[in-house]
């Protein structure tokens, strides 16, 4: 009990030593964290339900990608006098959770709704990612960066352990006693429990003291190399986020043909490993680790596509979600301080600095997303949804390793030890 009572107490020691700024935003996102394993799997798992066409899946997937980049440019304008950064980060929590409550009151799922709605929920995605991006950089430091992110990506991953499990048996269980009609409804009440959330986290948020300034997008006609780099990592990052979200409720709707308590189950299963390794490694690296903690998730995640790739049944698809469920939230700890490092770098100073390249960053993610859902397409058209999972998801994984020397030169070029 004393050791643990002693743990507990440096741990709270630093967390206590964070700005106030700094902690208010971890607060924001270990609640709002709660309500995005929903978002983010059970969203494709409701459209598969209600449609059974995988097409309109990625249609949906497609339409949020085309929302975020214009929600970061139209953020530029809504900046200023009454709104801040805050606020709108506010407005994107709340969005988000009021579309997913929308969809499941829609009485069907047509292409132009399908296409409407994951425009708005990509405009409610820019909008949090857009706000949160600048105020974790205003409002953090390199110093304790790894920590930050560490702590953050632990709530992620407790919350990956805590919500698909019950979600997925909510669900599963109303609809195997009482069919379709009932798992409608249990959806419906799950997207008001995650708007419940997200007002919550929006509330918290608000009682910070965040700048309000408006920043103006600069046009650059060319940037230093370090950023030069950093687009070029958004980019190759961003190949395998299609996958990212939509693999676990398709592969496991379509190849195990299981349910919604079986994806909860699966998504559950990893995300004990993660929180733990997530929070230690934030805890104990130094920013010289980042690039190692990078390249072993690269490696753990590309691994599980060859694997699903070769065999593609259900062994394969299990490893496969394990990987990805491990290796998503250290490339995301990992990749955070290192796009901050790079802004820290670059920014010349000023809001309007800070905010350009933050949207140039996002234009570099939305490339990433183009290629990754392109490829899909391409082979979707020529053959088959299930095999373009197979192949293409594989074929991104593998030019996804080619964030590890780009990530090793920016690494030098910030000056971080190797």
């Amino acid at each position: 009990m004393t050791l643990a009572r002693a743990f507990l107490q440096r741990e709270a020691a630093l967390f206590c030593a964070l700005p106030r700024n700094a902690k208010l935003l971890l607060g924001t996102s270990t609640v709002s964290v709660f309500a995005a394993p929903v978002v983010n799997v059970f969203v494709y798992a409701f459209i598969l339900r209600s449609t059974f066409d995988l097409n309109r899946v990625m249609a949906f997937q497609v339409a949020l990608f085309s929302g975020i980049p214009v929600a970061f440019l139209a953020n530029r304008f809504l900046v200023g006098g009454r709104f801040g950064f805050a606020h709108l980060y506010a407005l994107g929590l709340v969005l988000c959770g009021a579309v997913l409550a929308g969809m499941t009151l829609l009485s069907a799922l047509t292409w132009g709704l399908i296409i409407g709605m994951g425009f708005l929920m990509g405009l409610a995605t820019g909008l949090q990612w857009a706000n949160r991006n600048y105020l974790s950089l205003v409002c953090t430091q390199d110093r304790f960066r790894n920590y930050y992110f560490g702590v953050e990506s632990f709530f992620l991953c407790v919350s990956g352990v805590v919500m698909p499990a019950l979600v997925g048996a909510f669900i599963g269980a109303r609809a195997g006693a009482e069919g379709t009609a009932a798992a409608k409804a249990a959806y419906q009440w799950v997207a008001g429990a995650v708007l419940l959330l997200s007002v919550g986290a929006s509330g918290f948020l608000l009682r910070g003291s965040f700048p309000a300034e408006r920043p103006a997008i600069r046009v650059r006609s060319a940037f230093k190399p370090v950023w030069r780099k950093m687009l070029v990592l958004a980019t190759l990052k961003a190949t395998v986020q299609i996958f990212f979200t939509t693999a676990p409720a398709v592969l496991i709707m379509r190849v195990l043909g299981g349910q919604e308590n079986a994806l909860g189950y699966v998504q559950s299963a990893g995300a004990v490993l993660a929180a733990v390794l997530s929070y230690v490694i934030g805890r104990s690296t130094r920013p010289e680790h980042r690039v190692a903690v990078l390249a072993a998730a690269l490696f753990l995640y590309g691994s599980g596509a060859v694997v699903n790739a070769v065999l593609f049944d259900r062994f394969s698809v299990l490893v496969l979600m394990a990987c990805q469920i491990v290796a998503q939230p250290l490339l995301d700890a990992t990749y955070n301080p290192i796009l901050l490092g790079a802004l820290d770098a670059v920014a010349d100073g000023g809001s309007e600095s800070r905010y350009a390249y933050i949207v140039s960053h996002e234009i570099g993610i939305f490339a990433g997303r183009v290629i990754g859902s392109a490829a899909f397409i391409a082979l979707a058209c020529a053959d088959s949804g299930d095999d373009a999972f197979r192949y293409v998801l594989a074929l991104m994984a593998l030019v996804h390793l080619f964030c590890w020397p780009v990530a090793a030169s920016i690494r030098r070029d910030l000056g971080w030890r190797a």
